[in-house]
């Protein structure tokens, strides 16, 4: 699984891993967009440490279903709109269960929303996570039981080759709140959550109102590389990138509080921007004046020799990988209606593709080669041009979008200054709003 997460995200990071490879329990309360990708990713970037997990008890069917779930360390958690009042009984188990492994000082992940949404934001966390955690703490006396809460961005929870940032916080002592819990439990439960909920918060993108998430994308898109020019970051940097989001998503959603027509004009300024982009089929990087120099046809030419001097490599890497990679994309498009998810069923499902489709390779090979060795260098091969394909796809495309702009500024230099001059107009605005 670590091989399959670093192919799939393009980028993947772990902020204060070290608050989660401790000794003694752990319960980590955690965000959840992303369905089954959410902790089998942190739970593969913070490896050795293993997480268990609570899910949904429906997903539990008897027989192979069930057993291959409890081997990858998932406890099932029955909620009343599953399986009704006798469902929640069935959570005797399973606190029994997780009080044991906490005995133990195993480490398991609550999702604190109680459901899985694709929003950036925090939604109301549940009661119950105060009242599975403080009831372990009473029942069995565990004085070093620690919540550590964690929050997981996506750049595009949906997309193959999106990033992955997981921010851990700090770790909060459960001991501190058991003498107050003894005296008075629902106090105390929902104090807890008072404190638990502002440090979830700023662990993730958390936007306010909805209906900004698309100006609040479009910001980020458009203002990134000035930005990181001016403050010095590197756009490489998952954490940096996170601050700058941040950044954005304090303005507007403290401007929507003070001026919310001002955040609407900038959103339908933004709107038309797009609109624009899309209709000329270009991004809007190549518009920025950071990335201009980029943008000539000496580094066209540039890349496009080093495009046609990799066309070998880039087909021997197609035909080792675009079977499986398109196959499990179209069975998950078919099979998969819920957003949530989508990319763990495409990441699932292409993991197993990939080794069924690598192990044909490999024993073709070894049944016309002389020796395992070359069926192992015919492995190797697949793998790396594989690999190759990934990087040079998203090359190729960036390349003909220079080549579209470039022939723009030739045949219609009015469109690309009228783009500048919106694109200008939209950052000052915003600025404004800072």
């Amino acid at each position: 699984m670590g091989f399959v997460i670093a192919v799939y995200f393009k980028r993947a990071k772990v902020k204060n891993a070290k608050n989660l490879q401790v000794k003694g329990p752990v319960i980590i309360t955690m965000n959840h967009p992303n369905a089954f990708m959410d902790p089998i990713a942190l739970t593969t970037l913070i490896y050795p440490p293993r997480l268990r997990y609570l899910a949904r008890g429906d997903a539990f069917k008897k027989g192979v279903v069930s057993a291959l779930l409890e081997s990858l360390g998932i406890i099932p958690i029955y909620r009343i709109q599953d399986g009704g009042k006798e469902g929640l009984k069935k959570n005797d188990a399973t606190y029994e269960r997780v009080n044991e492994l906490l005995k133990r000082n195993k480490k398991i992940i609550i999702f604190a929303e109680g459901l899985c949404v694709q929003e950036r934001r925090l939604r109301p966390l549940k009661k119950g996570v105060p009242r599975m955690i403080l009831g372990c703490m009473e029942n069995n006396q565990l004085s070093n039981l620690i919540v550590v809460p964690v929050g997981i961005n996506y750049s595009n929870p949906s997309q193959f080759r999106s990033t992955l940032f997981c921010n851990v916080g700090e770790p909060i002592k459960m001991a501190d709140y058991l003498k107050d819990y003894e005296e008075s439990p629902a106090k105390t439960m929902n104090q807890f959550l008072a404190d638990l909920t502002p440090r979830m918060k700023e662990l993730i993108i958390h936007i306010d109102d909805q209906h900004n998430e698309q100006v609040i994308a479009h910001i980020e898109e458009i203002y990134r590389y000035d930005y990181f020019k001016k403050e010095k970051l590197k756009v490489n940097n998952l954490e940096h990138d996170f601050m700058f989001s941040t950044k954005v998503v304090d303005v507007i959603n403290n401007a929507e509080k003070v001026s919310p027509a001002k955040v609407r004009a900038l959103d339908e300024k933004t709107k038309h921007y797009f609109s624009e982009l899309k209709k000329y089929h270009i991004k809007d990087w190549l518009i920025s004046p950071v990335k201009q120099s980029s943008v000539n046809y000496r580094v066209f030419i540039l890349r496009l020799l080093l495009i046609l001097i990799t066309v070998p490599i880039y087909i021997r890497g197609l035909l080792a990988s675009y079977l499986p990679y398109r196959l499990s994309y179209e069975i998950m498009k078919k099979k998969v209606r819920v957003v949530e998810f989508k990319a763990s069923f495409n990441m699932g499902i292409g993991a197993v593709l990939f080794l069924v489709y690598f192990s044909l390779q490999f024993f073709i090979a070894k049944a016309l080669a002389p020796n395992a060795w070359w069926a192992l260098l015919v492995l190797f091969i697949s793998v790396l041009t594989s690999l190759f394909c990934l990087w040079i796809s998203p090359f190729r495309k960036k390349t003909w979008g220079i080549l579209k702009v470039l022939k723009l500024k030739s045949s219609q230099p009015q469109v690309i200054q009228n783009l500048s001059s919106q694109r200008k107009e939209i950052i000052r605005m915003f600025e404004e709003l800072s």
